[in-house]
């Protein structure tokens, strides 16, 4: 891939590849949405031409907050760091009895005692933590601590909040015992921990890290060195060790919260190999923990209930949502699952429907109509083209009814992606040309699609890289991460007009029924978003323009019809 100087682009793992790959990305916390909903007053811009659609769902949403939460009149903060993740207070915990709270006292003035004692002992100890840092050389170590400190005598190494995916030789610090690197970019641990004999715990939480042994150092082995023959070339040997046995005097493994990174049987096997570790911390995240979703996938769940509405978003989203939306006290990742951040929040969602007043009434426990929902529609379409697209789409169907079902976690009867020659260039030559051969046995739609967009919004279609064709798709509240800006949505056939549009989660409590019957409608997929329901009977074919390289940009209102109302 070629460098593009200063890059905006969205997501911490979307940043992390495009550093790997040589580009100057920028990390930009404004453009990044703080509370999993609208754009609160900070993010405001004067000069943006969506301006007062932000201005007019932000009141919308607030009108809705401050009737059963009067004191939000403004949003309350949301602390983050430099990877637009929530910072929760250390005082903030679940509820706990009376034994728990003595004992979470006791680690408190455990952790308090340590603390002091890593002060008294500051030439044992070097922080480097949140210092932007994207490479970490041993030469900062003497800017971040007194001069003249001997590297030997260095005990506790801090690069937690930066932006590292790796680590060089660390051998001139040897003696190093506690090792935090949470909170980067790592997606394996750096071999270079290898060096490190003395360590006895390792902190790679809030990372990347991937599901496998080779990402955990796992499959790699080492010569062994007998420690009583040091100067002996023969002391050396083959034996069948990995890098992270080779640790012997760890003691703590913490690799919680790395999404990638939480199947039970690879928790096992670490158990397992690394017997010698006292405690290994994981988030298990497969099989999924009971209460953490309902149903599987996206095609799974039930669109009408509000618990599907607000599956797509992340459990650090649902957090910042309680505080920033419903004003409630941070919770603690480590002592609250997604299952109780969930419950949590449909709760307080359930007792807004009821001061509401709608409580006499059966909503099969649906509590949608707590939430406000606006029309917004978007250009029609030229009737020739719209005519001559849906020929072709026809067509299409009739070819290859169920056998292009390309995204399993969607519920449709034809799901299919074609890619623009643009996007092909980091691809492998196998992925191009298959890439290619699909976008020209179907060029038809592709070409065809170009001119409608073009009919709507001429630069766009210059600049969309990817084209979801659906035929019949259904319900499945999602969110298009792969996404680096809005998309426009376009539906066509015969189901009745002011059904099957796109809806779309705006903030909180506001959401769009935005109408892309004939009509070609602006999108901001990054908010949650599924296809409103229609008659099943009826064909429904959709074409959605989307961009995955590129520019990032904001995220700002999730619908764009000037007349939405």
């Amino acid at each position: 891939m070629t460098s593009h100087a200063n890059a905006h682009i969205g997501g911490k793992a979307a940043r992390a590849r495009a550093a790997r790959n040589g580009i100057d990305v920028v990390t930009d916390l404004t453009k990044h949405r703080p509370s999993g909903g609208a754009p609160i007053a900070s993010d405001l811009d004067l000069q943006d031409q969506y301006h007062s659609i932000v201005l007019f769902l932000e009141e919308l949403e607030k009108k809705a907050r401050i009737k059963f939460r009067p004191h939000l009149i403004v949003r309350r903060e949301v602390p983050m760091d430099n990877h637009g993740s929530m910072i929760v207070p250390a005082t903030a915990s679940t509820t706990c009895s009376s034994d728990e709270e003595m004992k979470l006292n006791d680690e408190q003035q455990r952790q308090q005692h340590d603390d002091n004692t890593l002060i008294e002992e500051e030439c044992c100890n070097c922080n480097l933590s949140e210092q932007n840092l994207r490479e970490f050389t041993i030469q900062l170590i003497p800017l971040s601590i007194n001069n003249g400190v001997d590297l030997l005598s260095l005990t506790k190494l801090d690069l937690s909040r930066n932006e590292l995916w790796k680590l060089p030789s660390l051998e001139s610090i040897p003696n190093i015992q506690h090792l935090n690197l949470s909170r980067n970019w790592f997606a394996e641990l750096p071999e270079s921990i290898a060096d490190l004999t003395k360590l006895q715990s390792l902190n790679v939480s809030h990372n990347m890290l991937r599901s496998s042994q080779a990402a955990l150092l796992m499959d790699r082995k080492l010569k062994l060195k007998l420690p009583d023959n040091s100067n002996d070339p023969s002391s050396y040997t083959t034996g069948m060790i990995s890098i992270l046995q080779s640790l012997q005097h760890l003691q703590e493994l913490d690799l919680t919260f790395n999404q990638k990174c939480g199947h039970q049987k690879l928790f096992n096997k670490i158990q397992n190999e690394i017997s010698s570790v006292r405690t290994i911390k994981m988030t298990i995240n497969f099989p999924r923990p009971e209460g953490a979703f309902v149903g599987a996938s996206a095609a799974e769940r039930d669109p009408s209930l509000l618990r599907s509405q607000l599956e797509p978003w992340s459990t650090t989203c649902l957090r910042r949502r309680l505080v920033s939306d419903f004003g409630q006290e941070a919770s603690s990742p480590e002592h609250s699952t997604r299952g109780d951040v969930m419950d949590q929040l449909l709760q307080l969602y359930a007792e807004e429907l009821e001061e509401d007043d709608h409580d006499d009434h059966d909503h099969g426990g649906d509590v949608h109509a707590s939430r406000t929902v606006i029309r917004a529609s978007g250009i029609l379409v030229e009737e020739s083209l719209r005519k001559r697209m849906l020929l072709v789409l026809k067509s299409w169907k009739n070819k290859w009814t169920n056998k292009n079902l390309e995204r399993a976690s969607i519920k449709a009867e034809n799901y299919m992606i074609l890619t623009s020659p643009a996007s092909w260039e980091p691809l492998g030559r196998k992925k191009r040309q298959k890439a290619e051969a699909k976008l020209n046995a179907h060029l038809d739609i592709w070409d065809l699609a170009v001119a409608v967009m073009a009919s709507v919004d001429e630069e766009f279609s210059k600049k969309f890289t990817a084209l979801a064709v659906t035929h019949n798709f259904q319900g499945s509240p999602h969110i298009d991460r792969q996404n680096i800006g809005p998309f426009w949505g376009l539906s066509l056939g015969d189901f009745e007009d002011g059904t099957g549009g796109i809806m779309v989660e705006c903030s909180a409590r506001v959401v769009a029924h935005v109408d892309t019957k004939n009509r070609l409608s602006e999108v901001d997929g990054r908010f949650p978003h599924w296809v409103a329901p229609y008659d099943e009977k009826k064909d429904r074919f959709s074409l959605i323009f989307y961009q995955t390289m590129g520019d990032y940009q904001k995220i700002g209102p999730a619908i764009f019809d000037p007349c939405a109302s």
